[in-house]
């Protein structure tokens, strides 16, 4: 019995350190603003060769600013992409912010990635900070 426990946590920790299998989130770590002008988020999927993100199943992008930036939506899906129909969709998020200052937008992203006959689901988080300057000052 004890071997059999230890070989599931073995098994778990090596499926745990494993990258992500075939796939990579692009976000940057740190976007900037001009109080009361917008920006865009830019989010991207990198695939290896050979996987495609599933057009049966969702794709999902659930957006969380805190502070003072806003979005227009929280929630995206493959329609919302920049590029809707392709393997690895991409997003161009609009960002506004109306007050100076440092705040965070936290993303989750949630999908199936497709191999030549399994798909499998993925999730990815991540946080992003939102530095807000102040807008210039007019001579």
């Amino acid at each position: 019995m004890r071997t059999l426990a230890l070989a599931a946590l073995v098994l778990a920790s090596r499926v745990d350190a494993q990258p992500n299998a075939g796939w990579e989130l692009k976000v940057p770590e740190r976007v900037e603003l001009t109080a009361g002008a917008g920006g865009t988020l830019p989010i991207a999927l990198s695939l290896d060769r050979g996987l495609t993100i599933s057009k049966d199943a969702g794709i999902v992008v659930d957006l969380a600013p805190e502070g003072a930036v806003s979005v227009k939506k929280r929630r995206l899906g493959r329609n919302d992409a920049v590029d809707p129909d392709a393997d690895a969709p991409r997003f161009a998020v609009a960002l506004r912010a109306d007050t100076p200052g440092d705040f965070t937008l936290k993303l989750k992203l949630r999908f199936w990635v497709c191999g030549t006959k399994v798909c499998r689901p993925a999730e990815a988080r991540r946080t992003v900070a939102i530095a807000v300057a102040a807008p210039p000052t007019p001579p």
